[in-house]
């Protein structure tokens, strides 16, 4: 019987790197955030993960990235310091933090 090279890779890959695996989080709580002085318009989207809950806003920006992970009593700070281009990259980061 032969082994395939590429099928023992994918399983070693899939074994060894558990950390690429699927985010588990829970949709919370959906609602818009209208634009106002001082506030950008954005959808804000509230996911569970584990027993801790995040905001994930999405902005409507022309430019660059549309997706900031917000922890409650952080407001002023995006978790990790930055946006992101998917709504799955800030729920991973946030997931993670």
């Amino acid at each position: 019987m032969r082994i395939s090279t590429i099928g023992v890779v994918a399983v070693l890959a899939t074994l060894a790197v558990p950390a690429l695996a699927q985010n588990n989080f829970r949709i919370l709580r959906e609602f818009h955030q209208p634009q106002a002085p001082n506030v950008e318009r954005a959808d804000i989207t509230i996911v569970q993960c584990q027993r801790n809950q995040y905001y994930i806003y999405r902005y409507y920006r022309s430019r660059g990235p549309n997706y900031r992970a917000i922890a409650p009593g952080y407001w002023g700070n995006a978790i990790g310091g930055r946006d992101h281009h998917t709504f799955d990259s800030a729920v991973r980061a946030a997931c993670n933090w």
